[in-house]
C-alpha cells in the first residue's frame, strides 16, 4: 500500500511540475512579445515556482523513484512532454537573452502600491481643508487634524508593509528558471538515454504511437483515430498521467509483450464495469480534454485502446449524471 501511495505522489509531481511548466513559458513568451507585460499575481506565482523547484534534488528524486517503480519505458512516457517544455524555455530565453536579463520591475511595485499614493493625497486634502475651514472652536479643528495626520501615519506604515511583503516577488525570475531548466533537463537526459528522447520536432509521432502500442493495430488497416483527433493540444499528454493512476489503482491493466491495456474494474458480479469507466470520460469532458463534437471518435478510441465495448452507456444522456459522481470516484485524480 506504502508503494502506492508513493507512486502515486510521484505521478502527481510530474503532473503538477508538468502544468507549471506550460504556465511558465506561456509568461516568458508574453515577457518577450511586451516587456512590460505581467502583474503581481504572475509574479508571486514565478516566486513560488523558483523557491520550490530551485534544488533540483527533488526533482532527481522523484524521477529516480519513477523509474525504480515503473521502468525506462513508463517513465519515457511522463518525461517526454516535460522535456519538450523545457527544451522550450531554453530556447525562447537563449533567442531573447538580451530583452530577459535587462526587465525591470520597479514600476510593477509602484502600480501595486497605487492605492496607498491615492489615498495619502486624498488625506493631504482633506488635511488642507480642515486647516482653513471656520470651525465653530479651535479644539474641533485641532482634533479633526490630529485624526488625519493619525491616519496618514497609519497609512505610511501599510504601505510600508505591502512594499515589503511583494519586494521579493518584483524580481527577474527568468535568469534563474533558465538555469533550472537546464538542470533539469540534464537529469532527464542522464537516466534516460539520449537515443530515447524525443525531441520537440517529433512530439507528434510519439503522441500517435505512444501508449504501448494500441492506437493501431497494424500497419496497414484497421486504425484507430489518433489523439490528436480527438484531444486538445497537450491534454493527450496529461492523459497519459492520468492513465498510470488508472494502472496503480487497478482500472487498467497491462498485458502480453505487446502491453496492451484492458479495463479491468469489475462490478460485484465479475462483469466489466463500463459505467465507471464513463464516468472517468466524463470527467476529463468535464476538465475540457477533449476537442467539441467528437463524441464517437472519443467512444471508438477508447474502446480500441481498451479492448472494451462502451456502446450506448457513452451516449450524452446517459453520461450527464456521472459529471457529479466523477468527483467522487475520482476525487484524488489532477483532472
Amino acid at each position: 500500500m506504502e508503494q502506492l501511495q508513493n507512486i502515486q505522489s510521484v505521478i502527481e509531481y510530474f503532473s503538477d511540475i508538468y502544468s507549471s511548466w506550460q504556465e511558465i513559458n506561456r509568461l516568458l513568451r508574453n515577457k518577450i512579445q511586451n516587456p512590460d507585460s505581467g502583474d503581481l499575481s504572475s509574479q508571486e506565482f514565478l516566486f513560488s515556482f523558483y523557491n520550490k523547484h530551485k534544488e533540483p534534488n527533488i526533482f532527481q528524486t522523484n524521477l529516480l523513484n519513477l523509474i525504480l517503480a515503473s521502468s525506462s519505458e513508463k517513465a519515457r512516457v511522463i518525461t517526454i512532454p516535460l522535456l519538450v517544455l523545457l527544451r522550450e524555455n531554453i530556447s525562447l530565453f537563449e533567442k531573447n537573452k538580451e530583452i530577459l536579463e535587462n526587465l525591470i520591475f520597479y514600476k510593477m511595485i509602484e502600480q501595486s502600491l497605487q492605492y496607498y499614493q491615492d489615498k495619502r493625497v486624498s488625506l493631504e486634502k482633506d488635511l488642507e481643508l480642515v486647516k482653513t475651514y471656520p470651525y465653530p472652536t479651535e479644539g474641533e479643528r485641532q482634533m479633526l487634524i490630529d485624526e488625519t495626520r493619525k491616519e496618514l501615519n497609519e497609512l505610511s506604515g501599510e504601505e510600508r508593509k505591502e512594499r515589503n511583503r511583494i519586494a521579493p516577488f518584483c524580481e527577474n525570475f527568468f535568469p534563474d528558471i533558465y538555469q533550472l531548466s537546464k538542470e533539469l533537463t540534464t537529469f532527464i537526459n542522464a537516466y534516460i538515454p539520449e537515443k530515447d528522447v524525443i525531441t520537440e520536432n517529433q512530439i507528434k509521432p510519439v503522441k500517435q504511437n505512444i501508449s504501448n502500442g494500441i492506437l493501431v493495430k497494424n500497419d496497414q488497416t484497421d486504425k484507430v483515430d489518433e489523439p490528436d483527433a480527438i484531444f486538445r493540444t497537450r491534454m493527450f499528454e496529461k492523459f497519459l498521467i492520468l492513465e498510470r493512476r488508472l494502472i496503480t489503482d487497478k482500472y487498467l491493466k497491462e498485458e502480453n509483450q505487446n502491453k496492451e491495456l484492458r479495463w479491468i474494474s469489475t462490478h460485484e458480479n465479475g462483469k466489466p464495469d463500463i459505467k465507471r469507466l464513463v464516468t472517468f470520460l466524463a470527467g476529463m469532458l468535464d476538465n475540457n480534454y477533449f476537442l467539441p463534437n467528437k463524441d464517437p471518435k472519443i467512444k471508438t478510441f477508447f474502446e480500441s485502446r481498451y479492448h472494451i465495448t462502451i456502446g450506448q452507456n457513452f451516449e450524452r444522456k446517459r453520461r450527464v449524471p456521472f459529471l457529479n459522481e466523477y468527483k467522487i470516484v475520482f476525487h484524488n485524480y489532477p483532472f
